[in-house]
């Protein structure tokens, strides 16, 4: 059994949102990092994808993972608007770009079309799963399966019925598994799924989710180094020597992803988020969190009025 068969039943997975859309005007989203995971379908039309010259076959997909750098041409186009570090001002700017379509009517004809759902996956409640894969953006071809669960996403998402969340829930768990099985299938990812492995010892599991339930607290080696019984001096290189990331930098990895998290779903001002997470300097937050972003705190609160 590998190491993904064994991990998938301790993935949280929860929808963010699922839509169909209709381009209007030539556009190019240009290194944007993103806290969510984006499974993108091309209905119809033309999208480039990460600088590639040749554009995405219709019906095809593309996967990019939260954490990875957003690039891509929606349309053929001599000039596009270049969206960079910053976002829409707003929802009627977003619209003069594209809409959003009612998924329930037929495709138009002769349009630029492509449904996309943005989705977070988290192992054992606290790890940012596909973050720790690594990845960057997965061309996926053409499955009927995989079309067929996007379809429904956005369908469900649309309207207004009973059991709407759980069947969110229950489409995009799908979804997750078939994105997981097309990447188990390519040679080109098999050292990184091995590298999951250390995700099995408990002591790192333990340190993991200690670090996501006390992100205000402390923090420190020293106190992270009593809870799994490890020695001070020793604990940082047990963790790097498993994740490959310095204990400290993901702690404030850890600290900046709550933060944005809660910029996208809460009405907090930003020294309550910063706080909050455990940053007592809000000028030293907003500085590493533009760092992460790339945009600062403001611009990442608009995430919900028009980034796609």
């Amino acid at each position: 059994m590998s190491v993904l068969s064994k991990i998938i039943d301790s993935l949280t997975i929860s929808v963010h949102t699922a839509e169909m859309r209709e381009v209007l005007k030539p556009l190019h989203i240009s290194g944007i990092v993103m806290p969510l995971n984006y499974l993108t379908q091309l209905n119809k039309g033309t999208l480039y994808n990460d600088s590639n010259p040749v554009p995405m076959k219709e019906g095809s997909f593309i996967f990019q993972p939260a954490g990875s750098v957003i690039t891509t041409k929606f349309m053929k186009a001599e000039q596009y608007r270049v969206i960079s570090q910053m976002l829409f001002e707003s929802e009627e700017e977003r619209q003069e770009y594209m809409r959003t379509l009612n998924p329930m009517e037929k495709i138009p004809y002769g349009k630029e079309i492509f449904s996309f759902v943005a989705f977070d996956v988290q192992l054992y409640g606290a790890i940012p799963f596909f973050k720790v894969l690594e990845f960057g953006a997965v061309d996926i071809p053409y499955d009927e399966e995989l079309s067929v669960l996007l379809q429904n996403l956005c369908l469900e998402f649309a309207q207004k019925r009973i059991g709407k969340v759980r069947l969110l829930k229950n489409y995009t768990e799908e979804l997750v598994i078939h994105i997981l099985r097309y990447v188990a299938s390519q040679p080109e990812y098999e050292k990184k799924i091995e590298k999951m492995n250390f995700l099995t010892d408990e002591r790192l599991v333990t340190i993991i989710q200690y670090i996501s339930n006390n992100l205000s607290g402390d923090l420190s080696n020293k106190r992270l180094a009593e809870i799994v019984f490890l020695s001070e001096d020793y604990i940082g290189q047990f963790f790097k020597s498993l994740t490959g990331n310095n204990l400290q930098d993901y702690v404030e990895y850890q600290r900046l992803e709550r933060a944005c998290q809660m910029l996208i779903s809460t009405s907090d001002n930003i020294q309550q988020i910063s706080q909050s997470v455990g940053f007592k300097d809000p000028a030293y937050f907003s500085r590493r969190f533009k760092m992460k972003y790339n945009m600062n705190a403001n611009a990442m609160r608009k995430l919900e009025e028009g980034i796609i």
